[in-house]
């Protein structure tokens, strides 16, 4: 994936990755070249959504994010895309680095990696661990 337009010229770890759907936002941090799930949370509205991730970043002691941007198979944008790139200008206004991972196959990858029994929200968590994972290895190190 080429980089995003908008994104920091250097990565500051440990970075916080979202999983972002309609519903929902899986979380994952980055501890050096590991990525372990944070949990999600319901979406409300998208001020709220945005609060709430600086309040994670907080937390986590998070430097910038890495949002899972869905792409089509082919690889042009979907819909859905549209909507995360939106959310990302949403951040970036409150002043935090935002880099762009393609997420296709995630979903389908957390599941594997869980089972049937994993709730929405445990798989949106999840994939944030493979948004996170692929990043820091397009990225080198990950330290």
């Amino acid at each position: 994936m080429k980089r995003h337009p908008h994104e920091p010229e250097e990565v500051l770890h440990p970075l916080l990755a979202l999983d972002v759907s309609d519903a929902r936002i899986g979380f994952a941090v980055s501890r050096g070249r590991l990525a372990f799930a944070r949990g999600y949370l319901q979406r409300t509205r998208q001020s709220e959504d945005v609060a709430r991730v600086l309040e994670t970043m907080q937390a986590e002691g998070a430097r910038q994010l890495v949002l899972g941007l869905p792409l089509r198979t082919d690889g042009q944008p979907s819909p859905q895309a549209q909507k995360v790139q939106a959310f990302g200008r949403a951040l970036r206004q409150a002043g935090v680095g935002v880099f762009y991972q393609d997420e296709r196959f995630t979903t389908q990858a957390a599941r594997q990696d869980l089972g049937r029994s994993a709730s929405k929200g445990e798989i949106d968590a999840q994939s944030a661990v493979r948004i996170l994972e692929m990043f820091l290895m397009r990225h080198g190190d990950g330290a």
